[in-house]
Order: structure tokens, then sequence, then C-alpha cells
């Protein structure tokens, strides 16, 4: 009989890979305030720019381009994009 297995969509989404100027680029990110308007906020745009050069999932990151520290918006997507950035 075959094994059905589960996978974790999230994991799948958030898989791609993390070069030393996008660690760089979240570091700075993790570390400033968020602003809003967000066009007010180079963190975040250069942060996205470097997560859609790597393959990550930022289309569905409209609101956020990943989960950061300070906000309350916890959405799976970018907080599982957040765990992947922060883990390594």
């Amino acid at each position: 009989m075959p094994v059905r297995k589960r996978l974790n969509k999230r994991v799948e989404r958030a898989d791609f890979p993390v070069l030393p100027e996008l660690r760089e680029a979240f570091c700075r990110y993790v570390d400033s305030e968020p602003q809003q308007p967000v066009s007010a906020w180079p963190e975040y745009w250069t942060l996205a720019d470097l997560l859609e050069a790597a393959g990550a999932p930022v289309e569905p990151l409209v609101g956020v381009c990943c989960w950061h520290p300070a906000e309350a918006v916890q959405d799976p997507v970018s907080l599982a994009v957040y765990r992947r950035l922060a883990a390594t």
C-alpha cells in the first residue's frame, strides 16, 4: 500500500538560497524600525529585491516583504521566509 506523505507547503515556498548579501540585508531590515508608508523604508525594498532575485516567494507577500519582529502581522508565508533567513 502506498504511503502518503504530508508536505509542508510553507517550508517548500521558503526554500531558497541565502546568500551573504541577503543575510546582511535581512539583519539591516530587522535592526530597522518599520516605516509607513513602506515606500519610505529602504531596508524593506533592499530585502525584497534580494529575496526576489533569490527566488523567494515575494509575490504573495504584498503587504509585508518578510515578518518584522516589531510588526503584529504574522502571515504564515512571510513568517516562513523570516524563519528561513533567521536560521542561517
